[in-house]
């Protein structure tokens, strides 16, 4: 009887150190849970749908008034080499003072891979890859060969469509396509 009233009182002094919290604590960690789980159940992936159809929408009305908005050239010459080296024009379109689109255009004699930069309030939103170019009367579905949806500065979905594996020490091209948007803006001539 000793035994198993020792026994028992052990438990329950085991049941009561792994709990240090208190009533409380507990309601607000069940709290938490509760909030977790009902944050998972609306799911990531329907957040990020959304976000790529905002990001689409907006592509897809710069893309239709792209001709009104002003465009500065700037030839990549005197440039650092990794750029002169890979595009001939970096072309910036903006819209009421604001940029809106950056593409670059590759030397016609080496390849015809275009990048283009979309930008919402200065921060880039997508970045779109035609290894064939972009043929701005064609089917933009069977154009481009990659696209990376960006929010706050992180892709949030990645679409290849290509058949070019990713073969970087970076887990994938949308750190460098970031990187290189922001050197874009940066090198922006200033009117």
């Amino acid at each position: 009887m000793k035994r198993t009233l020792l026994f028992i009182g052990f438990v329950f002094f085991l049941f009561s150190c792994g709990s240090n919290n208190t009533g409380k604590e507990q309601k607000e960690n069940a709290q938490a849970a509760v909030n977790k789980d009902s944050v998972t159940a609306q799911s990531p992936k329907a957040n990020v749908d959304s976000l790529v159809k905002v990001i689409e929408a907006e592509n897809s009305r710069i893309e239709a008034n792209l001709k009104s908005f002003a465009k500065t050239s700037l030839k990549t010459k005197g440039l650092r080499e990794q750029i002169k080296q890979k595009w001939s024009i970096i072309e910036y379109f903006t819209e009421n003072g604001q940029i809106v689109k950056i593409v670059t255009l590759p030397y016609k004699q080496i390849t015809k891979r275009t990048e283009e930069f979309t930008f919402k309030q200065g921060k880039l939103i997508l970045a779109l890859i035609a290894d064939k170019g972009i043929n701005e009367k064609g089917n933009i579905e069977k154009e481009i060969d990659k696209a990376y949806y960006f929010s706050d500065g992180i892709c949030i979905k990645e679409n290849n469509r290509s058949n070019e594996k990713e073969t970087t020490i970076r887990n994938s091209d949308n750190e460098r396509l970031l990187q290189e948007a922001n050197e874009y803006l940066d090198l922006m001539p200033k009117k």
